[in-house]
């Protein structure tokens, strides 16, 4: 949405929709740190299975947050693992004894922008330190939570919001478009705009995520066919 109106449009036809004018109200979603991880073994062979892990100090969440926020070296209040490879089955026969992880944590713009005007591999020594550190603290807590891998990791690399900016363009590297805050939906964005021709989809017309993203296609595809896409696809899927 903000690449939309903020970047593709002429900015006389953005205005017209007014849309860019609500968008400079609201605050991006959550940026992150996420570690790319490879292994010369199997899924099979770690015991690696498609279960996500969503890893918690407690369950004072906000308070753990807010506690981050304000001290990146204070422990992660949140960790997400994953494991791709295990979920996918044409990956051995793609990547023959291979195996991927993924770990994400929070990771706030606002920590990076001393390096916002610096590029991708050229960001220096500070940035290489600060991302370093990070890095092998989701390390250590893929092997505290995942201990076979220990000693098994061929590969990995950390992205900062940065990272995400330079490859989707996404302006503070936000993972979820707009964040969904009361303000955001008062906004009732809808598929159809002031623009002839434009429709709006994804997550940022639905709401934040994967499912969101799903139902903003069948909203935009309801809007331009003027009939209820949804409610096919769902009789369809019942059906099924």
């Amino acid at each position: 949405m903000a690449n939309t109106f903020g970047r593709l449009l002429p900015e006389n036809i953005a205005a017209r929709t007014g849309i860019g004018e609500m968008l400079g109200k609201l605050t991006p979603s959550l940026s992150h740190l996420y570690l790319y991880v490879g292994l010369k073994h199997t899924a099979e062979e770690l015991g690696l299975s498609g279960t996500n892990l969503w890893i918690y100090s407690d369950a004072d969440h906000d308070a753990n947050f807010a506690r981050f926020l304000r001290d990146p070296g204070l422990p992660f209040p949140s960790v997400y693992v994953s494991f791709p490879s295990a979920k996918d089955p044409s990956f051995q026969d793609r990547f023959p004894g291979r195996a991927t992880i993924e770990v994400i944590t929070l990771g706030p713009y606002e920590w990076f922008q001393p390096w916002a005007d610096t590029r991708w591999k050229r960001r220096g020594v500070d940035y290489e330190h600060f991302t370093t550190q990070g890095a092998g603290r989701l390390l250590d807590h893929l092997y505290a939570h995942v201990p076979q891998v220990r000693g098994k990791v061929d590969y990995s690399e950390l992205s900062s919001p940065l990272s995400t900016r330079h490859f989707s363009g996404h302006p503070q590297g936000e993972l979820y478009g707009l964040s969904p805050t009361p303000d955001r939906f008062r906004m009732r964005l809808r598929a159809r705009t002031a623009v002839r021709g434009l429709f709006l989809t994804g997550q940022d017309l639905a709401t934040l995520g994967v499912v969101g993203a799903m139902f903003g296609g069948p909203m935009a595809a309801s809007a331009v066919l003027r009939r209820n896409v949804l409610k096919d696809f769902l009789r369809r899927a019942w059906w099924s």
